[in-house]
């Protein structure tokens, strides 16, 4: 295919992707010597009038746009052979293929992935654009991991007066088409916006929000709402969830309002997991393990739950806070047995030890000094400096579209 030139210009190199009406292909700009991806109408669409009329309109939509989160076009060529969209190529793949690949993704990374599409929206909704089919196939992750969102093929104009989309006619992929939609009213901005929440949710939980593969089912689903999404901070999954509210009115007011939404819960949720952090205080002398007061332990406890939301989804990659958690429980339940006094610091000791406690140190003190239980003769504590060193160490795309996967400017 390396011998195919379109328009005396653009040499087809390799397909990138395809879709129900048109072909991606990586080519070479023989003019500028740059690479692009070339958006190619197939030859037996190629002649309906209203293919060639929504790819012209794709070109409209894409020219009023300039932003680095949405991939661009570059020229547009029609003759009666042939209709192609020449756009940017995106070196990298499909969030539809990373998530095939490597399936739920890590909270962090995936509401960095939601907040590029929230701005990329923003611009278009700005420009009275409507993209009606924000999926995972049509985002893109260039090699730095940054989202481009792409395929503005049946995106609308919110103020056109005409449309080649037929009254009543549903128009979206499936899964993530909106409530409004399903029932045939006209998609908005915020149409969109549930179909981002339903992208976030499952780049999450590793699974769609909503598996129906008929509308009827879809409608059904949406009325009971999105299984619960494991090992996720309550905040984020609050903000997901009103971000798929099925009356729109209940969804944020815009794609910057839902950015914001998440980075608020992602700041409360490390927010809470710092703060306990710092309450922690968690130290070792030889045989013995200390825990500062149950306060802190249940504290860790809770700050465990909040860190979950912000490694992989589920428990791939274990955390700080996660061990200290673990660390503070069972200190925890040395505390309760002599006597769980919360200002008081609980010891347990070797196993022929008994368990005993001594009032906490004053906050002046450098380090709490612990004694163990007096047996033939008092152990004495260990200095300040040398309690210090033995504690602290040890307790704390391509392509630019063209339909499924892969996907880049279909």
């Amino acid at each position: 295919m390396g011998d195919t030139v379109l328009f005396g210009r653009y040499r087809l190199l390799e397909p990138a992707g395809t879709g129900g009406s048109a072909a991606v292909w990586r080519a070479l700009d023989t003019t500028t010597g740059d690479e692009v991806a070339v958006k190619r109408l197939h030859p037996i669409v190629v002649a309906d009038p209203d293919a060639r009329a929504r790819l012209l309109l794709e070109f409209t939509a894409l020219r009023r746009l300039d932003d680095p989160r949405i991939v661009r076009v570059r020229d547009l060529h029609v003759d009666d052979g042939e209709a192609a969209l020449v756009l940017d190529y995106v070196d990298g793949e499909s969030l539809a293929e990373r998530l095939a690949r490597s399936g739920a993704l890590p909270a962090e990374e995936a509401v960095g992935i939601a907040r590029n599409v929230a701005g990329a929206l923003a611009v278009a909704h700005g420009a009275g654009i409507v993209h009606r089919d924000v999926t995972p196939g049509n985002i893109l992750l260039d090699r730095s991991g940054r989202a481009r969102l792409t395929d503005f093929g049946i995106a609308q104009r919110s103020d056109a007066t005409s449309t080649l989309t037929a009254t009543g006619m549903i128009v979206g992929t499936m899964r993530y088409v909106a409530p409004e939609q399903l029932r045939g009213g006209d998609a908005t901005p915020r149409s969109d916006i549930h179909a981002l929440a339903a992208v976030l949710y499952e780049m999450l939980a590793g699974r769609p929000a909503y598996p129906a593969a008929s509308a009827v089912a879809l409608a059904e689903e949406q009325a009971a709402g999105p299984a619960p999404i494991p090992g996720i901070d309550p905040d984020l999954d609050a903000a997901v969830r009103r971000g798929l509210a099925t009356d729109p009115a209940e969804r944020p007011s815009d794609a910057l309002a839902f950015a914001a939404s998440l980075d608020a819960a992602v700041t409360e949720a490390l927010a809470e997991v710092a703060a306990t952090e710092a309450r922690t205080e968690v130290f070792e002398v030889p045989g013995e393990r200390v825990v500062r007061s149950a306060a802190v332990a249940v504290g860790a406890s809770r700050a465990f739950g909040a860190s979950r939301a912000f490694g992989s989804a589920g428990a791939r990659r274990p955390s700080v806070p996660a061990a200290v958690a673990a660390v503070l429980l069972v200190g925890f339940v040395a505390l309760a047995s002599v006597g769980g006094d919360p200002e008081r610091v609980g010891v347990a000791g070797e196993p022929s030890a008994t368990p005993s406690a001594t009032p906490a140190v004053p906050s002046a003190a450098p380090t709490p000094v612990v004694t163990p239980a007096p047996t033939e003769a008092p152990v004495a504590a260990p200095a300040d400096d040398e309690g210090e060193g033995q504690g602290r160490g040890k307790g704390k795309g391509r392509g630019n579209g063209g339909g499924k996967p892969p996907k880049a400017g279909d």
